[in-house]
């Protein structure tokens, strides 16, 4: 039998491509046992999914073929836009917190003109006012980029959550694993923590077998940590010294007529099976300022 997960990224794959992977994987021999089953196809799996013919942009020469394609296409939709922007500078109006992940291209998602968003991925779309780089963006963002919204946007399907979702791996040695494991921390704390009924749930089924597999895209309890994943780095944004210190800027320009630009911070969640951009419903901007109209659906 060929695993759930595998079956899932076969999806993805074109149909002359996927009939031979699956008449390949069907012609191995059984080995002793399941589990020996298992991992002898993952590995044969993990071979066919590295080869060039499948992995899109495997070569340098797809990304050099990709960029002349860019410039041919700004040149023609957007005469101009870039040698103004190179003279000018950028002013962007958003600052985007999302994920690293491969499946979460930003310009593409919103049609976004180059110039128009200010982008700080990492894994899992983390905030962390202790790390020199979440907050370094978020005071650049803020102070000299003048940005008037800052988004935290989660995807469902988060590697990073998932993981949080799993046992802790005994003593990780690798330098890679204590990495990971280290940042993605706070989010396992929100899972072992959270009072959210569908994650509450969730942890009184693992109790007893823990996870060993990630778990499904549409997993209720795995969608909503992401959410709440999402929520909690709102909160974070908005109680970090940079913010404050802006409301109270902004606060004492009713007084000062200094031009202090209003900053708000939102929550949204991407899903990467439909496209669709959700908003979670968590804004928070300067008191007295009332949170601009959002257009897109809630959660």
């Amino acid at each position: 039998m060929l695993s759930t997960n595998f079956c899932r990224q076969l999806g993805t794959v074109p149909p002359a491509i996927r009939h031979a992977l699956v008449r390949t994987l069907s012609a191995i021999p059984t080995p002793k046992s399941n589990f020996s089953l298992a991992r002898h196809r993952r590995r044969v799996s993990s071979k066919l999914f590295r080869n060039g013919s499948i992995r899109q942009h495997s070569t340098l020469r797809e990304l050099f073929q990709g960029n002349l394609d860019y410039i041919s296409n700004m040149s023609k939709d957007h005469p101009n836009l870039l040698s103004t922007l190179a003279k000018e500078g950028q002013r962007p109006p958003f600052l985007l917190v999302d994920c690293s992940d491969s499946r979460v291209n930003e310009s593409a998602i919103f049609s976004a003109k180059p110039g128009t968003m200010f982008t700080a991925g990492n894994i899992a779309n983390r905030f962390d006012e202790t790390d020199q780089n979440s907050n370094a963006i978020l005071s650049f963002a803020v102070e000299s980029l003048k940005v008037k919204h800052v988004v935290v946007m989660g995807h469902y399907g988060c590697g990073g959550v998932a993981a949080s979702m799993m046992s802790l791996p005994e003593n990780p040695t690798k330098a890679a694993d204590v990495a990971v494991q280290s940042w993605i921390s706070p989010i396992r704390q929100i899972y072992l923590t959270s009072k959210r009924k569908e994650i509450v749930d969730h942890r009184t089924q693992t109790q007893m077998k823990p996870l060993t597999e990630l778990p499904d895209l549409h997993d209720i309890a795995f969608r909503a940590l992401v959410e709440e994943n999402v929520k909690s780095n709102v909160e974070k944004i908005a109680k970090s010294q940079v913010i404050q210190d802006h409301f109270a800027d902004l606060n004492d320009s009713q007084s000062t007529g200094a031009n202090i630009t209003e900053i708000f911070v939102h929550g949204w969640v991407y899903d990467v099976e439909t496209g669709k951009v959700s908003d979670l419903s968590v804004s928070v901007g300067p008191s007295g300022h009332e949170i601009p109209y959002s257009p897109f659906p809630k959660v």
